[in-house]
């Protein structure tokens, strides 16, 4: 008898919860106020059990910067196609070897030679550098050149303080009429470092 009873108060409670959640489900269906709420409740359900990924993602900038001289000067020397065209590189670093100004380099043989243009035959000679009433100072190639004018520009000017045109026009062509090589090389520097070539 106990088992009975059991069995049928079993039956009843299933049957009770049955027919409650039909009641239920079709209230959502016809008000829409609850089946909102129902909605609302669960998506934040979901969203407070939601698991985080194990695996983040990173994203990484890398930035790098150029030394914007060897441009510049093959730029100038491409616009005044000079002999020099693509050393641009190797006059920066020779420059910066010999702590002297790349751009004065590329400026003096602009007013000595028109960029190497105007040299004697086989010579390499941009710079008019030992060239004088007793004899012209040559060059196997421009490699050699460059790093003898610089290091030569370093040792018997900059190490006397004569850094600016004007200062290396008192011993490089002291007779230059009225600084006539300095305003030149002047003009050359800031049309080099301005960019407006």
């Amino acid at each position: 008898m106990q088992k009975f009873f059991k069995i049928s108060l079993w039956y009843l409670l299933a049957n009770t919860f049955f027919i409650l959640s039909l009641i239920f489900f079709n209230q959502t269906q016809l008000n829409p106020k609850l089946n909102q709420f129902v909605r609302q409740h669960q998506i934040n359900t979901n969203i407070v059990f939601a698991s985080i990924p194990n695996q983040t993602v990173e994203i990484k900038t890398a930035i790098t910067s150029q030394d914007a001289r060897p441009v510049t000067i093959n730029r100038y020397l491409k616009r005044w196609g000079s002999p020099l065209e693509g050393m641009g590189d190797y006059i920066v670093k020779t420059a910066d070897k010999y702590q002297v100004d790349p751009y004065l380099i590329i400026a003096i043989a602009q007013q000595e030679s028109n960029l190497g243009k105007k040299v004697p035959p086989h010579c390499f000679n941009a710079w008019g550098w030992g060239i004088h009433s007793q004899g012209t100072l040559c060059f196997d190639n421009w490699y050699q050149a460059i790093d003898v004018f610089a290091k030569g520009l370093a040792e018997s000017y900059y190490a006397y303080g004569l850094k600016t045109p004007d200062q290396i026009m008192t011993k490089y062509v002291p007779h230059s009429p009225n600084g006539a090589w300095a305003k030149g090389v002047n003009q050359f520097l800031q049309d080099l470092k301005s960019g407006n070539f």
